[in-house]
């Protein structure tokens, strides 16, 4: 228990209460919106966001057992509850249709996450997206479905540009005044090319943009990307 919580990074106080209210607040959301089994789902899947952020925020990867391991259990919950998918009662069509909504969604998340990877480093010559964001994007479509996987490289943009925009301002100051109570105690923390100012983490990004869409977005996100089928 000890290895998994310091795998985590549970092992220090403050990211332990972090993670306990994430997890405890995610449950109790699940159970007040959808019925019991869609909120079964949802539990394991939002524990499954939060435990992969943990790991990628302190060690720039996500483990298999969050992305790969996350979703093959979406992809069997989806052919066993077909509401996870907002279809109706189960019945073999319904859950055949439900199943080949995950299919889509893993494929189509992993895809796209795939061919971002590809193009961004060929573009800014840099990693963009670590395989193992990818295989994310997969499990968020294993239980989102392909729009929850779009919705999430796109607000996985915007949530990235609401963190990382006041974090480079403040390097920018540190940098361009040392004195200043921002550069911090060490000389070397405002160095230019630390910390995420090359590289940072996407997965807690990507879970917090799938989260949103798994609780309250999907609604209007489903609506507005369905309005694109025709064009197809």
């Amino acid at each position: 228990m000890n290895a998994s919580a310091s795998y985590l990074g549970l092992d220090r106080p403050p990211r332990a209460l972090v993670f306990a209210l994430l997890v405890l607040g995610s449950c109790i959301a699940c159970s007040l919106l959808f019925p019991a089994a869609r909120a079964a789902c949802g539990c394991i899947f939002l524990l499954g966001m939060i435990s992969g952020s943990c790991v990628d925020f302190d060690r720039m990867v996500i483990p298999d057992l969050f992305t790969v391991g996350l979703a093959l259990t979406g992809l069997a919950l989806s052919f066993a509850v077909p509401s996870l998918h907002g279809m109706g009662p189960p019945s073999l069509i319904t859950n055949l249709r439900s199943g080949a909504a995950a299919l889509l969604g893993t494929a189509l998340g992993s895809a796209l996450g795939l061919w971002i990877s590809i193009l961004g480093e060929l573009v800014l010559d840099r990693e963009v997206l670590g395989f193992g964001d990818v295989k994310f994007l997969g499990a968020i479509g294993a239980f989102c479905g392909w729009r929850g996987a779009v919705f999430a490289v796109f607000g996985c943009a915007i949530v990235a540009a609401i963190f990382l925009v006041p974090q480079a301002f403040v390097r920018r100051v540190a940098v361009s005044n040392p004195g200043s109570i921002l550069s911090g105690s060490r000389p070397e923390s405002s160095a230019v090319g630390s910390g995420w100012s090359r590289q940072f983490p996407f997965g807690p990004m990507l879970a917090i943009a799938a989260g949103l869409y798994f609780l309250a977005l999907h609604p209007w996100v489903d609506r507005a990307l369905s309005r694109y089928l025709v064009l197809f």
